[in-house]
Parts: structure tokens; sequence; C-alpha cells
């Protein structure tokens, strides 16, 4: 018995040996993940939206939980508690605002969870002359640790989705209101 067990243990080191290593020669580091959707409104209109997190619940996919916990929602230092669906468990995090430039680019932090530290950028452009706005999400993130490269392919497709779904909600909602 014990040198089944014994068999079991060094196979299983083996094993995580080798996706370990192999996750380092053949996975990349990190993610970038940029998404885009055009609009057929003006970026001030897309902005009300955007650049007020209080508002962030109505169009961003995945959300639980996300309320406004310091400042107004729409100036740097604004801090939104959020939870989000992660598949087995929920994830906490906040997400605050580190630029804001009303009708052009938000860029925020994300705090806690498994993508700490992480900032992005919301990047609003005038297109159609002034009468839509192609509005561009991008993430980049080197996930830290032993694990970084499996947490990075693991991330980058629900990040990808999470923003695809997010922006067209978005689409979606601003349009059909007009």
């Amino acid at each position: 018995m014990i040198r089944a067990l014994i068999r079991f243990a060094v196979f299983v080191l083996v094993v995580g040996a080798i996706v370990l290593v192999g996750s380092k020669l053949f996975l990349a580091p990190d993610y970038t993940v940029t998404t885009d959707v055009l609009i057929r409104v003006p970026p001030a209109r897309v902005w009300e939206n955007v650049g007020d997190l209080a508002r962030w619940p109505s169009w961003v996919r995945g959300l639980e939980r996300f309320e406004v916990v310091k400042g107004a929602g729409r100036e740097i230092g604004s801090v939104a508690r959020a939870r989000v669906e992660g598949g087995f468990r929920s994830i906490d995090f906040d997400v605050q605002i580190v630029e804001a430039l009303p009708g052009f680019r938000l860029r925020y932090r994300i705090v806690g969870g498994p993508q700490d530290g992480v900032t992005s950028e919301i990047l609003l452009q005038t297109a159609e002359d002034g009468r839509a706005t192609r509005v561009r999400w991008t993430e980049s993130h080197t996930p830290p640790g032993l694990w970084g490269h499996l947490l990075a392919a693991a991330l980058k497709p629900a990040v990808t989705t999470q923003h695809e779904e997010s922006l067209n909600q978005l689409k979606f909602g601003i349009e059909r209101a007009m």
C-alpha cells in the first residue's frame, strides 16, 4: 500500500513538472485582449455609460454585484467593489479609475482577485463624421507566479468573451434607447 502511494506521489510530481515546463515553453506568459464595437451615437452619449462606474451594471456582463464605494464613480480615484461569476466560485475585486478623459478614454486598475494589478483601457474614437463611436476595450495582463502561463492561457478566452458580450450589450442598450 505504501509503495503504491509513493508511486502515485512520484507520478503526480512528474506530471506536474511536465505541465509546468511545457507551459513555460509553449504558452505565452501574458495575454492581451482587444475588442471593439461601432455604436451609432456620438462619443459623449457613449461616455455617459462608459465613464460612470455606477452605470457599468447596465452593460458589463457577468457581474453578480457592483457598487461604487469611493467617489462618485466618474473621477480619478473612484472605486467600485465587484463580484463576478468565476466558474466554480465568485471572484471579488475592486475597480479603481486611474485616468478619465471624458468622451475619449477611461483607464482603470483591478485590485484583488486573479487579475490584481491589471490596468485596462476603454477608448472612444469618433467615427462617421461624429455620428458614431468606435469603442475599443484593451486589457493586458502577465499573471505572476510559477503557474502564471497556465493562468494567462485560461483567462484570455474568458476575458475576450466577457468583453465582447459587454460591448455588444453597451451597443444594444444605447442604440435601443435612441
